[in-house]
């Protein structure tokens, strides 16, 4: 069995060469953690609405920088990500 493999036994995971290292997942993860919770302590809406979340998750779909429902950019869950009034593309699509 490869290492490829035992790191990442489905088929539909994206390959960790594609995506920004784990260090930078990480400080993407506690930034946009952070920008949530900040949002959330002054009392404000952490979630988009539906129709924004599913405009928003519609432009990812056709980023060719979208892999498996990860983005090769930041490394996030973009089906996740697009539901955060914080969050941003990190292409500035949305």
């Amino acid at each position: 069995m490869s290492d490829e493999m035992e790191i990442c036994p489905q088929k539909d995971c994206v390959p960790s060469e594609e995506l920004p290292s784990l260090m930078q997942m990480a400080k993407n993860l506690a930034s946009d953690g952070a920008k949530i919770i900040k949002n959330a302590t002054k009392g404000n809406s952490t979630l988009v609405d539906d129709d924004v979340r599913e405009t928003r998750w519609s432009v990812c779909q056709t980023c060719p920088r979208l892999q498996n429902d990860r983005c090769l950019e930041c490394g996030c869950f973009m089906k996740v990500k697009v539901a955060f009034v914080t969050s941003q593309c990190p292409l500035g699509k949305w």
